[in-house]
């Protein structure tokens, strides 16, 4: 089958109907950024072929298919999903061209898959449980329908579902699934599906039931001999019991190699488990981190909240706005200072008066008469010193004539406050800064109160981010307890141990009895010369013989293909890596204990290499599968399917890629490898590429060299159009000239 055109109609992120890719017999790259739709490519060949997408659940098988029954609806373009109007349906259409040039009769043919959608109200839409499909078959000038019921046949016949796996496959995880290291089975399931192995089964069934037919001709007749009758029937009792007892040996070891396998099936499950079961141990933590930080977060606010009420008291926030009772009580101060001091030197006169009244003459001495006179003369007769008028003496003098005033009483004492207002002041001066900073307190007290529940508003949401991925986490893997996981895994590598075990045991008890068997029978041929008929004993010897020659054959015949396909993988493998220039050294496919084999990295002493980096370990299995589809020559898979792989080289680097396209590009007849490794960043448009053309020109070169074509398409976004926004969404298809 070759591939000549594949048209896209709302599929996915490919809006409208103009996205159409035309392939040619050779290498086709189709070039795409992470985002801008490589793997929904890929997915359109799915879709078409198996009526699925890839499902990237991550506890999902690898490489398998998520069916449209599951997918429905987002099957469609996102874009044309927004344009349409309600009552209005989108029609999601994949169209492959391909032509079918085996057995000299060449045939064209279109596939077409088709889903339907309608839209009912702003939100609701009808979505089919399935798809459409339809196989046209290409009849002198026009595509004409193919009736069903051979729809399935074509298919097969295009490219069977047995051979698709290793020429179709999807990333690191697709390539994983095919070609598995650490498992012992995966090259014999190999070999067993791609070749023609299993005859050699009928074959041996077809001698062991000719030999038994013989052996049980010649004991009947051995049997019934007069001589040695009673070691014949030893031997044959114990021949019996012997091959009783290898058959159920060779259950067991079936059994046993099958539960083995299954242990390391198991282990391969588990090793993505482990991986997700860390991931989910490391997402706990960070929740319980997260949690605790949100609860110290909130008792810390709470504790900030219930201060700010002590703080009423404690640093004195009841004083807010006081500063000017200060000042009044400082007026009222000074004015009580100045009412005491006027009080008092009122007193200290009233005194004075009070202390000169108590000590003047008594009434009536001298007489009035007599002080009129002295008033006249202005002398006082009584001290004998001259009264000027207007003098105090003068005054005194006339006093005497006046009636005699009532002595006041000392005013009763008062209690004197003014060292306790000092004091009050004194504690209000200093307090005086405290009160005029209580505003700046208050407002930085509210900013920490702000700040802290904004750490608890912060707090909480990354908690509930925390409990919300481990939550989606969980529920993607299905692994609650990541303890149940590792001892899972333990339980399964301890079963390996015991069915290792057991097989080694069985095939050695199994080995003696087959050599006793050989001995029995060697025995019998002894004891029947004379006894049983020539042709007897002649037949019975050529069956055994050829039974055993068919197990042998069968066995040399497995171990040429796994030599063939040693060595074609190793072809494939130097030529990936040789001109890298890196060390890589050479594959060995080593026999295992179940009679599987395992393929290793040996270096140049012949010791195999452990820690190998991811793009050894990459270049390995993919070698191996150019191996399985280019050792077979007789079924010619490399010329009869295409190569279809989506991010093949993503462990790759730039130089180890091109070496991949080229030998790619010699392995099969037609290959369409969907990458991003030949872009460069194109510095005239924001966040976006453009080939590198230099790399493509050389690898044409290259190609054409060896008579090989290359065929370019870029995957593009229009400028301003974002693929965060999947509404505004939209794909478009450039083709590269190199």
């Amino acid at each position: 089958m070759l591939i000549r055109k594949i048209n896209i109609t709302n599929f996915l992120c490919y809006y409208g109907a103009a996205n159409q890719f035309e392939f040619v017999e050779g290498l086709n790259i189709v070039l795409g950024a992470n985002g801008y739709g490589k793997s929904k490519l890929y997915d359109a060949f799915q879709w078409v072929f198996s009526d699925g997408i890839t499902d990237n659940a991550p506890r999902a098988t690898p490489g398998g298919l998520k069916l449209t029954n599951a997918v429905k609806g987002d099957l469609v373009s996102e874009k044309a999903k927004a344009e349409c109007d309600i009552g209005d349906s989108v029609e999601t259409k994949v169209v492959i061209e391909v032509d079918d040039q085996r057995n000299g009769n060449p045939r064209k043919y279109q596939l077409v898959r088709t889903y339907r959608t309608r839209r009912t109200d702003e939100k609701t839409w009808v979505e089919p449980g399935k798809s459409e499909f339809q196989i046209l078959e290409y009849d002198i000038v026009s595509y004409k329908p193919v009736a069903e019921a051979k729809q399935a046949e074509i298919l097969e016949r295009l490219i069977p579902v047995d051979v698709r796996p290793y020429v179709w496959f999807q990333g690191e995880r697709g390539i994983s699934n095919l070609i598995d290291t650490s498992s012992n089975g995966s090259l014999k399931n190999v070999i067993k599906r791609l070749s023609d192995i299993d005859r050699w089964d009928t074959y041996i069934e077809v001698a062991e039931r000719a030999y038994k037919t013989a052996q049980s001709a010649f004991d009947q007749v051995l049997s019934k001999s007069q001589k040695n009758q009673v070691r014949i029937g030893e031997l044959q009792t114990e021949q019996r019991l012997l091959e009783t007892q290898v058959r159920r040996l060779e259950e067991q070891i079936t059994n046993a190699s099958q539960n083995q396998q299954e242990a390391q099936e198991k282990i391969d499950a588990l090793s993505a488990s482990i991986e997700f079961a860390q991931t989910i141990s490391k997402l706990n933590q960070a929740r319980s981190q997260a949690e605790a930080a949100y609860t110290a977060a909130v008792k810390q606010s709470d504790a900030f909240d219930e201060g700010l009420s002590r703080k009423l008291f404690s640093d004195n926030w009841v004083l807010l706005g006081t500063s000017s009772l200060l000042d009044k009580f400082e007026d009222k101060l000074t004015a009580y200072d100045d009412a005491i001091a006027i009080r008092k030197a009122t007193a200290n006169l009233t005194k004075q008066a009070n202390e000169k009244l108590q000590i003047r003459l008594p009434d009536n001495v001298p007489e009035p008469m007599y002080v009129r006179q002295m008033l006249d003369e202005e002398h006082c007769k009584v001290c004998d010193r001259p009264a000027p008028k207007g003098s105090e003496a003068y005054d005194a003098i006339v006093s005497l004539l006046l009636s005699e005033p009532e002595i006041i009483q000392p005013e009763r004492p008062r209690k004197n406050l003014k060292s306790f207002f000092r004091q009050f002041y004194a504690n209000g001066l200093g307090m005086k800064s405290s009160i005029d900073s209580i505003n700046q307190r208050v407002q930085q007290s509210i900013q920490e109160q702000n700040a802290g529940r904004e750490r608890v508003r912060s707090c909480k949401e990354e908690f509930e981010a925390k409990a919300r991925e481990l939550q989606q986490q969980e529920q993607l893997s299905g692994i609650v307890n990541a303890r149940d996981i590792v001892n899972s895994m333990n339980g399964a590598t301890a079963d390996i141990k015991k069915f290792e075990g057991d097989l080694v045991g069985d095939r050695n008890k199994k080995k003696q009895h087959e050599d006793r068997l050989r001995e029995i029978n060697s025995e019998l041929s002894k004891l029947s010369e004379g006894q049983v008929p020539a042709h007897l004993t002649q037949k019975k010897t050529i069956l055994f013989d050829l039974m055993e020659l068919t197990k042998r054959v069968k066995k040399t015949k497995y171990q040429e293909l796994v030599q063939q396909l040693e060595d074609t993988a190793n072809t494939h493998y130097r030529n990936i890596n040789a001109p890298t220039g890196a060390f890589y050294g050479t594959i060995r496919f080593i026999e295992t204990s179940d009679g599987g084999y395992r393929p290793a990295i040996l270096d140049n002493d012949g010791r195999e290499v452990g820690n190998l980096n991811t793009s050894l370990v990459s270049s390995l299995k993919l070698s191996i599968i150019m191996a399985i589809v280019s050792a077979n020559k007789t079924r010619n898979y490399a010329s009869f399917y295409p190569l279809i792989s989506d991010a093949p080289v993503s462990d790759f680097d730039v130089v180890k890629a091109m070496t991949f396209f080229r030998e790619t590009a010699n392995t099969f007849r037609q290959s369409i490898v969907i990458v991003k490794e030949l872009l460069v960043e194109d510095t005239t448009r924001i966040g976006r590429y453009k080939p590198d053309l230099v790399r493509l020109h050389e690898l044409r070169t290259d190609l054409q060299a060896a008579d090989k074509t290359l065929n370019v398409y870029q995957l593009d976004m229009p400028d301003g159009v974002s693929n965060a926004f999947r509404n505004e969404l939209e794909v478009t298809i450039q083709k590269v000239n190199c």
